[in-house]
């Protein structure tokens, strides 16, 4: 059955000295993985998370869909020009690797993420977008923390909050979790030198409320980058 849709591309293996396996977020079937037989050989190269518009075809008894044809839909000429916002899009793309399980459409999500495709293009705060895509990110899959006033204090494991007045003295950890409750009220992180720590911390917090999520292979690379 032929088909046309729009997606996001995530990742891509290699699948024969000629051919790529490819693997979308795609506007009308959701996580989506295709052959595109030849796909090695184009002069044009596939960005992860660029925006392509996908024609191909399925056979009935097959769980990959065979590409046709691929085209750019949305150009982002800073993000292919600009190593660290390269690197940020691998990084979204590993981590929804390990988040996206359906084989589903879920228009909301489409949105989110070729709306934050967009600003990375255009954003020049490269080291609060990944803190921010995560958060959304969370709150989208529904494991959001419950935040509170001025918290000082975050609960990894059962995922909340606490504020606890102990004077002026603040410590790193205290730091981090005023800095992740502002971030999930106002999903906008404010200026602070927590980056890296609240990184991690979130990232921890995947890994215990997001079934099989590991993202280590990632994260060493993009914290060395973007935060020392």
């Amino acid at each position: 059955m032929k088909n046309t849709d729009n997606g996001l591309l995530l990742f891509k293996t290699n699948y024969s000295e000629s051919s790529l396996i490819m693997t979308f977020y795609t506007e009308l079937n959701g996580l989506s993985r295709y052959i595109y037989k030849g796909g090695k050989k184009k002069k044009t190269p596939f960005l992860v998370f660029g925006h392509y518009e996908i024609n191909s075809f399925k056979r009935p008894e097959s769980d990959l869909g065979i590409i046709n044809s691929l085209t750019i839909a949305t150009p982002h000429l800073s993000t292919t020009s600009h190593p660290i916002k390269v690197l940020i899009s691998y990084f979204i793309g590993d981590v929804l690797k390990q988040t996206l399980r359906e084989e589903q459409s879920d228009q909301q999500l489409f949105s989110f993420l070729l709306s934050l495709a967009e600003e990375l293009n255009k954003t020049d705060n490269l080291k609060v977008f990944p803190l921010e895509f995560l958060a959304n990110l969370i709150v989208l899959l529904g494991v959001a923390p419950k935040t509170v006033e001025n918290a000082t204090e975050f609960n990894l494991e059962e995922g909340y909050f606490l504020s606890n007045d102990k004077g002026n003295r603040t410590t790193k950890e205290e730091s981090i979790a005023s800095y992740l409750n502002e971030l999930f009220i106002n999903l906008k992180g404010p200026q602070r030198q927590v980056e890296k720590d609240t990184l991690t911390t979130l990232l921890s917090y995947m890994r215990i409320h997001v079934p099989l999520f590991d993202n280590s292979k990632s994260i060493s690379i993009i914290r060395e980058v973007l935060y020392d």
